[in-house]
């Protein structure tokens, strides 16, 4: 929708909000539906003007009756630093999110949904409000009005700020460890001292892969991944996802070696999200394993558009177990852990076009597969 499109104009007075209050009242399942409602939600007439508004969103803005706010405008009401001469009535509020949502309702005769933030005026100092506006249309008696629901997601943009600044810092950190790691090895001839120097490295390396890994899963939960796809090939990725969890501390007593008669091929994907899915898979099975245990991992193509890599480790998993092993969460391992086989199934099917399952038996040992295209569906022709 373009921010510039116009605001509708004021209706003729409060009374006839009012009007429009008691002719929504007098209809059985109005109000009395609305107030089931758990979000603040409120009915807004063709002038944005508040008609009604439920339970919730009297307490939102310490309202104590709907009278209190008929005839008014979401931003008048909430306090909007823009809405001194009006809600609507500024250039500010044209980039509006929830008088976007509302116009487009009105205009289209459909749902929206909108970010909006709104500074708000207070006696001491300003506060802020991150709402989510869902706006959607409906009639009242033949005319038409637009049912406005507000979500605080106020923890969510915060936790979405912080964890942005958190991850920038972090990898910037470890980036100038890593710096100051080949100065040393640069200036060092030792060899006992380059050999801890290159053990440094890959530690180094294995944490910085982690913390992309993690930032990599949250992008993925909030929606916002956005997948890279390039010509990747399987033996130098599979080598590559080795190296990175031999440095790791459940790869300690164990080994992890490609598979025999593993087949070399080329495929179109993400790179990072591949490799994410690969290390979560082989990091299960190192988990899984007592010392001494080898680990392969093997990979082809299983048919003339399709690969699959396979994970396998000879143990097998506990029946009650394989039935919730994809659950968000779930693990063997504590209750703060169970992202593994959820984030990779997770990232398979909803970005890479993939799906990730399993066989365990006590017969054949425990084998995870990454089944994904060579070329995603609009690659083809």
């Amino acid at each position: 929708m373009e921010t510039d499109a116009e605001i509708p104009a004021r209706g003729r007075s409060r009374t006839e909000a009012l009007a429009q209050l008691r002719e929504a009242r007098a209809l059985e399942t109005g109000p009395v539906t609305l107030d089931t409602i758990g979000l603040p939600t409120a009915v807004l007439n063709g002038s944005r003007e508040v008609i009604y508004a439920n339970g919730g969103f009297r307490e939102l803005v310490g309202a104590r009756s709907v009278e209190e706010l008929c005839g008014s405008r979401p931003g008048e009401i909430l306090g909007c630093l823009h809405s001194a001469n009006g809600c609507g009535e500024s250039d500010s509020c044209h980039y509006c999110g929830a008088a976007q949502a509302i116009i487009e309702t009105q205009a289209s005769r459909q749902p929206a949904v909108r970010e909006c933030h709104i500074t708000a005026a207070a006696p001491d100092r300003a506060s802020a409000h991150d709402l989510l506006v869902r706006t959607i249309p409906f009639e009242i008696a033949g005319s038409p009005f637009v049912l406005l629901t507000l979500s605080d997601i106020s923890d969510q943009k915060r936790r979405q700020s912080l964890e942005r600044i958190f991850f920038h810092d972090i990898l910037n950190t470890t980036s100038s460890f890593k710096v100051y790691l080949d100065l040393l090895r640069r200036g060092t001839e030792d060899a006992g001292r380059l050999g801890i120097i290159s053990r440094l490295a890959a530690i180094s390396d294995t944490l910085q892969e982690e913390i992309h890994g993690q930032k990599l899963m949250l992008s993925a939960e909030n929606g916002t991944l956005q997948v890279q796809r390039e010509l990747i090939d399987s033996h130098a990725i599979a080598a590559q996802v080795i190296g990175q969890v031999e440095g790791l501390e459940a790869c300690k007593g164990r080994r992890v070696v490609i598979a025999p008669f593993s087949e070399s091929f080329s495929f179109v994907s993400d790179d990072s999200l591949v490799r994410r899915v690969l290390i979560n898979m082989l990091k299960n099975a190192l988990e899984a394993s007592p010392d001494g245990v080898t680990v392969t991992l093997g990979f082809g193509k299983d048919d003339a558009e399709n690969a699959g890599f396979r994970v396998h480790n000879p143990g097998a998993i506990d029946p009650h177990v394989q039935e919730r092993i994809f659950s968000r969460y779930f693990s063997t391992k504590g209750s703060d852990r169970g992202m593994g086989t959820w984030g990779m199934r997770m990232l398979a099917q909803d970005y890479l076009d993939g799906r990730v399952s399993f066989t365990s038996n006590e017969e054949t040992g425990t084998m995870f597969t990454f089944s994904l295209p060579l070329k995603p569906r609009d690659f083809r022709r």
